[in-house]
């Protein structure tokens, strides 16, 4: 009896210990930097009306790509964790638009209104285009 409880307290012990290696580890060391590869250019209409076209063609074009996107600062907010975002596009909300997560927590000097470039990777089509791990070029 002794025995198949070692057993498997080392096996909770090596799940336990390959989980921590992996979450804060190997994660950490081997996470995709968005802002050095070549991004597709577009603007923000562009991007929502491929969407509005078909859901399955543009993510074939543009899902877990890196794009550089260039549109009107419809609403700025924070986001639960403290995040900065945005949203591009037109400043009537009942339109599809492109919600974008920039990577800092930083006030930026970019008001509604503005015209912005961002970089960062597309991540799909909820009921707005959504962009994470974003930067202001």
């Amino acid at each position: 009896m002794k025995k198949a409880i070692y057993t498997i307290l080392l096996i909770l012990l090596m799940g336990a210990a390959t989980t921590y290696y992996y979450v804060f580890v190997y994660s950490n060391n081997n996470h995709r930097d968005v802002q050095s590869e070549t991004a597709i250019i577009i603007s923000s209409d562009s991007l929502v009306a491929a969407y509005e076209i078909s859901d399955s063609i543009a993510n074939t074009k543009y899902l877990n790509k890196a794009l550089e996107i260039k549109g009107s600062i419809a609403e700025k907010d924070t986001n639960a964790v403290g995040q900065i975002t945005l949203l591009l596009g037109d400043t009537d909300p009942v339109k599809k638009r492109v919600l974008v997560t920039l990577n800092t927590k930083l006030p930026i000097a970019q008001k509604i209104g503005d015209t912005v470039i961002i970089k960062g990777k597309c991540t799909g089509n909820l009921s707005d285009v959504v962009i994470t791990e974003a930067i202001i070029k």
